[in-house]
């Protein structure tokens, strides 16, 4: 844990709609004298009530919600406005570089990932509580570019139709390409976004939409 330059306890809120991690995350924290949990939650509602309710120093949330729940991007950005004080601590399984460069613009101040250390928590809130941003190592250096930018525009095509809900078929028959070359286009776009699954796609998808345009709908 780094060195404290800010008195008197942390008053934190935790967001996170898997039972097992927030119990986890609870017990740490728990552990370290400075830190006061003041609620947890597993839906985003519940959550914002809460906030709205008392006073809250650093918020620690998932990105990845329930499905039925707001977009973690969204929710940043809806924090952000209604309390501007908040230091707001994303924690997460979906770290890639385009998923970290998305949350900070939406004002996140920190990326915790879920493959690090414990104590790495501690650290975080330590940073942002001293006005510094926290990201895992080794990330830092890319955040200044957009992977999304390297795109080409037959990948962009591509990518626009997958959030629109087509699968390959239907977008190889949609442009009259092969299905070899759509998945070409596809894996190509992915390996640049750093993504590996649709479902991270469509995490990203406000972000994405605000770099290529609106996507047209079905």
């Amino acid at each position: 844990m780094s060195a404290r330059t800010y008195t008197g306890s942390v008053r934190v809120a935790l967001l996170d709609d898997h039972a097992l991690v927030l119990k986890g995350l609870i017990a740490h924290l728990e552990k370290i004298p400075s830190i006061l949990i003041v609620g947890s939650h597993g839906a985003s509602m519940p959550f914002r009530t809460m906030l709205a309710a008392m006073p809250v120093d650093v918020a620690l949330i998932d990105y990845s919600l329930a499905m039925d729940d707001i977009d973690g991007v969204a929710l940043i950005k809806l924090l952000r406005a209604a309390h501007p004080a908040l230091k707001i601590l994303v924690v997460s399984a979906h770290g890639s570089r385009l998923v970290i460069r998305s949350l900070l613009q939406a004002g996140a101040h920190g990326f915790v990932a879920k493959s690090q250390e414990p104590d790495e928590i501690i650290r975080a809130i330590d940073a942002v509580m001293t006005d510094r941003e926290y990201l895992p190592p080794g990330t830092t250096g890319g955040m200044a570019d957009n992977p999304a930018a390297d795109l080409s525009p037959r990948e962009w095509e591509v990518i626009r139709c997958v959030l629109q809900g087509l699968s390959v078929t239907q977008i190889a028959n949609k442009f009259n390409r092969s299905l070899k070359t759509v998945s070409t286009q596809k894996s190509a776009a992915y390996r640049k976004l750093d993504i590996h699954a649709d479902n991270e796609l469509h995490m990203l998808r406000s972000y994405l939409l605000a770099s290529n345009g609106e996507v047209p709908q079905k």
